[in-house]
């Protein structure tokens, strides 16, 4: 147990960083390494020592990430009758996400800056893509703006929890949030 404590993050990001590999150079692996994500990320969470430990994770935060598990297993198949399921459980999963950044830190006046900041640019990020892709989208253009939506709300849910006086030191689910805009995980049949 020790080893997987002392080690696991470690793996999780090799994981994560191979997986970004395999899918730049189109390799078949990226299936594999998409399905060991989500479980190694589980297995770091659980092993944290308590006097590590942030916040302890509740049942929102484990819906969350059982949906997106079951999103990843959905999608490792590309095909165009698993990707809308795939989708729905992406956007639920950012919607327990959501709900978990809330509990850490709910929004108040005073800190509603960032998550507008973070509203606004998706905004504008959202508008581009769909200028560019708007045409390749076909009949999925609907469920990947409910996406994008979903996307945009984690997304400032989580960076409202950087103004969390303890939160802020620690930036594992603003980054997880963050994860999610950088490598998006639905793939476009």
């Amino acid at each position: 147990m020790e080893f997987i404590r002392k080690h696991i993050l470690t793996i999780f990001w090799a994981l994560l960083f191979l997986h970004c590999a395999f899918h730049f150079f189109h390799l078949p692996f990226v299936a594999i390494s998409k399905l060991l994500l989500i479980p190694s990320l589980m297995m770091y969470l659980f092993t944290r020592r308590k006097e590590v430990a942030l916040t302890g994770i509740n049942i929102f935060y484990l819906i969350a990430m059982l949906f997106g598990f079951i999103g990843d297993m959905l999608l490792v198949i590309i095909n165009d009758l698993l990707f809308l399921p795939g989708m729905i459980a992406y956007m639920i999963n950012l919607v327990f996400l959501s709900i978990f950044f809330l509990q850490l830190h709910p929004l108040s006046f005073k800190s509603a800056g960032k998550p507008l900041l973070v509203v606004g640019l998706l905004v504008i990020v959202g508008y581009v893509f769909l200028h560019f892709m708007g045409n390749h989208l076909r009949e999925f253009q609907v469920p990947i703006l409910c996406y994008m939506f979903f996307v945009t709300i984690a997304a400032a849910m989580a960076i409202n929890t950087t103004s969390h006086p303890q939160l802020k030191k620690q930036a594992g689910y603003f980054l997880q949030a963050l994860l999610y805009l950088l490598f998006p995980t639905p793939y476009l049949p």
